[in-house]
């Protein structure tokens, strides 16, 4: 080989090396951050801290999602808003939680904590919400900022919102232990 050919190739070598070291940034700032990474995992909540009728926040993949723990009362008041529903047409739950409850365990309501009408949080308000809502309300869950209802399976029963609260991907790794952001395998 001729001294020229072997510059040119030994350079052209070179060269393809220093354009891929300096792509290296480049590339790594089109990864997610620690931060987006540590935000997509799975979160842990420990439901031995909820007392009955409490409901905790939680934040994951940056929306707050709302575990409520539901008495026997709660539960025995499932229906009592029935005729009020306006959840037809909204996004079927999954296949794994029972419909009656949308829940996996009736005890524990697991709702994504973000009114569909315009993000607000709702709050779980008891008879006291009779005021914001009408007489007929029995309890559930009161958008704050334009005050739609929700009953304790956190379905729609008093507009401006146009679905139901949906439920998350959750399972259950002990009867102490809800892991939110893994779906429960249906059988």
């Amino acid at each position: 080989m001729e001294r020229r050919g072997f510059l040119g190739l030994a350079l052209s070598a070179v060269g393809g090396v220093a354009g891929l070291l300096a792509s290296i940034p480049f590339v790594k700032s089109l990864w997610p951050s620690v931060r987006a990474r540590a935000e997509a995992e799975p979160i842990e909540v420990d439901l031995a801290t909820l007392e009955p009728g409490q409901v905790g926040a939680y934040t994951y993949r940056g929306a707050t999602m709302l575990v409520l723990r539901r008495t026997p009362a709660m539960l025995a008041q499932l229906d009592s808003m029935a005729e009020h529903r306006r959840d037809a047409g909204t996004v079927p739950d999954p296949a794994y939680v029972d419909v009656n409850h949308r829940a996996i365990n009736p005890e524990y309501l697991v709702l994504r904590g973000v009114c569909p009408h315009l993000g607000c949080v709702p709050r779980l308000m008891g008879t006291a919400g009779k005021k914001i809502a009408g007489q007929w309300w029995t309890a559930g869950f009161i958008c704050p900022c334009h005050v739609s209802g929700f009953d304790y399976t956190g379905r729609v029963v008093k507009g401006p919102a146009p679905r139901n609260l949906s439920i998350p991907p959750h399972r259950y790794a002990s009867p102490t232990r809800l892991i939110i952001g893994e779906p429960t395998q249906s059988t």
